[in-house]
């Protein structure tokens, strides 16, 4: 395979996202729609609320009362509205319902005063005059959060919890959504053994298999497939010849086997099976030598095999891709400013290269935030973007939900 000119992330990024489509939209029901990508926009069918409703337990009063003694308005109680009632009810001047929250306001209504700041005697309420002009009404007027009509959802939208309030409170009961991607994942190396087996001197065992199943689950993906497999040209492409025909994957990852080396043979495999290369070169450390093509209309990504390496590409390169499969709108590039925490080390600033680095990011006590590479063994919830000489300000990309809330602080 040739050398394809040096492309950026953002580059290979937009060479194969353009050549993707969404998948086909599937029905399910909203109570497994979590996480999914709506396939289509949708509207409010009701308001919300979807009545006048009452904030506080206390009195519905008519706009004037029966008489007022002195400082104390005096209304006569006809009736109780309860959270759930159905008989209409309506006020006359100089009438109160007691009421409770939740429950629908009648007609003609004022407002509604707390029960606390009331007296009852026998079937009338005593309310101080002062309540009678204050604020606030304890009233939710129909369509005060949401107007029929109104868009809830936009096509494209990866559904959060509060998404699926939105939609069951507004009677929905299923969703279109795009069909989760299928992803198959083959780890090469002739040193590669599975967990369980007798590890001999010179082997060692393969974790890509599952550090990338639950990448992918945590995006939302199937992955239908993990193999191993030696650094054998013929048996690397027969066996991912089986794979596509076996699983039909939506996207192909491989790692290890990239590089210059003599068992360096993924470029070969992904030419013998005919693959449509669009980047093989990045400007970025790790991952200089990546591969990013199409094998028939199935996306590959041909990744390093270090572990470091595999997750750091996967966030950067692989997860737009199965975004765009999942049909789901990304605004931007998703990096934000942070603060370095502490001076890089082993870093090289005389390269043109991006170099990538797992962080730990935090808000500090002033809400600033902060960032500092992981250690061994520390999980990572950033990536930090570093290219030249970084001071004290570096770009991240914030990994996770406990990062969405960091981004949104």
């Amino acid at each position: 395979m040739k050398k394809i000119a040096f492309f950026s992330l953002a580059e290979a990024c937009a060479a194969l996202t353009a050549r993707l489509a969404p998948l086909a939209p599937e029905q399910i029901p909203l109570s497994n729609a979590l996480g999914r990508i709506s396939a289509v926009a949708i509207h409010a069918q009701y308001p919300s609320p979807s009545f006048d409703q009452s904030t506080r337990d206390g009195f519905a009063l008519a706009s004037q009362p029966l008489f007022v003694d002195h400082r104390v308005a005096v209304f006569q109680i006809s009736g109780e509205s309860a959270a759930g009632c159905l008989e209409y009810k309506a006020l006359q001047l100089g009438q109160a319902i007691r009421i409770m929250t939740g429950a629908a306001v009648p007609s003609h209504c004022a407002r509604v005063v707390p029960c606390e700041v009331c007296q009852e005697q026998a079937d009338k309420v005593l309310v101080p005059l002062a309540e009678l002009t204050s604020q606030p009404l304890h009233i939710r007027c129909q369509g005060q959060e949401i107007q029929a009509g109104q868009l809830l959802l936009a096509a494209g939208t990866r559904l959060l919890p509060e998404h699926l309030l939105w939609l069951a409170e507004n009677g929905t009961q299923d969703i279109a959504v795009h069909r989760q991607p299928r992803v198959a994942v083959l780890c090469t190396g002739s040193e590669l053994i599975k967990a369980g087996a007798v590890l001999q001197h010179g082997q060692k065992i393969s974790g890509n298999g599952i550090l990338l199943a639950a990448l992918l689950q945590a995006e939302n993906c199937l992955c239908v497939c993990t193999a191993l497999v030696e650094d054998n040209a013929e048996r690397s492409a027969a066996l991912m010849q089986q794979i596509i025909q076996q699983h039909q994957p939506d996207l192909l990852i491989s790692t290890g086997g990239m590089g210059p080396g003599k068992f360096d043979l993924t470029e070969q495999v992904f030419s013998l099976l005919g693959g449509e290369p669009l980047c093989n070169r990045l400007h970025v450390r790790p991952g200089k030598a990546t591969l990013v093509g199409l094998l028939g209309k199935v996306p590959f990504f041909g990744l390093p095999g270090p572990p470091p390496a595999v997750r750091l590409l996967f966030h950067e390169l692989v997860a737009p891709a199965l975004r765009s499969l999942h049909g789901e709108i990304v605004g931007n590039d998703g990096l934000v400013s942070a603060v370095l925490d502490c001076p890089l080390t082993g870093c090289q600033h005389d390269t043109d290269d991006l170099v990538l680095k797992g962080g730990i990011a935090w808000l500090d006590a002033a809400g600033c935030l902060r960032v500092r590479p992981a250690k061994t063994l520390q999980p990572i919830n950033a990536i930090l973007h570093l290219s030249g000489y970084e001071d004290k300000s570096v770009h991240v990309r914030l990994l996770g939900s406990e990062s969405t809330a960091l981004r949104h602080n």
